[in-house]
């Protein structure tokens, strides 16, 4: 099947997903005005244009943060991403991430061999106007002349299409986690994902505070 046309949270082996992608990101937004939203994002080994085509591969929404914590830990285990990218300064979601890295290190999984869900930070939450950079990014990757991310079904694009140009100045993190958890994993991605080596790593990747 093409990739560009696989179904979201499509079953694939290790093998496959590195012979199809040349990385694979995650990226979450805790709930706020709207439900919380994790993505799983690839990126092909091709070069198109300036970089590379990114896929939407998966994706969870919930007003729940702990919900949203276990699910990316889900997904975490099935897509073995490099890197998740968030906010790492949400408290309820800090208690979460080492209620299940607890778990996972309980006498029951003590033979158990997993990856730990954990998130990285990124530049863009330093922004006072982050949709006035966000919208415009994602928008252009979109354009359908010369598009180089793909959404399939996703419940982003019913949420873009919300969004009226005239409240953009004043729509902060928490507004859309949505739109924001797949701007955190796509820009950064964009920027970073074609040097890094492809993560096989269990629990190795970059410590972060949330991860502590």
């Amino acid at each position: 099947m093409e990739i560009e046309t696989a179904i979201l949270g499509q079953e694939l082996t290790t093998e496959e997903l590195k012979t199809r992608y040349k990385q694979i990101y995650g990226g979450v937004a805790w709930p706020g005005k709207r439900p919380g939203f994790a993505v799983v994002i690839g990126m092909d080994h091709e070069r198109h244009l300036d970089n590379h085509n990114i896929y939407l591969l998966d994706e969870f929404e919930s007003s729940d943060t702990r919900e949203i914590v276990r699910q990316c830990s889900a997904l975490d285990y099935k897509y073995q991403p490099a890197r998740w990218i968030g906010d790492t300064r949400n408290d309820a979601a800090d208690r979460f991430i080492t209620e299940i890295k607890r778990e996972l290190h309980s006498v029951e999984n003590s033979r158990e061999h997993r990856r730990y869900f954990s998130v990285s930070s990124t530049l863009m939450l330093d922004m006072k106007h982050p949709f006035q950079y966000i919208l415009p990014e994602l928008k252009r990757l979109l354009d359908k002349d010369r598009r180089q991310l793909f959404l399939k079904d996703s419940q982003v694009v019913n949420y873009l299409s919300e969004i009226d140009p005239s409240e953009i100045p004043t729509l902060e993190f928490g507004d859309f986690p949505a739109i924001e958890a797949l701007a955190f994993a796509v820009i950064d991605m964009r920027l970073y994902g074609a040097q890094r080596r492809k993560s096989s790593r269990r629990n190795t990747r970059p410590k972060s505070p949330m991860a502590m």
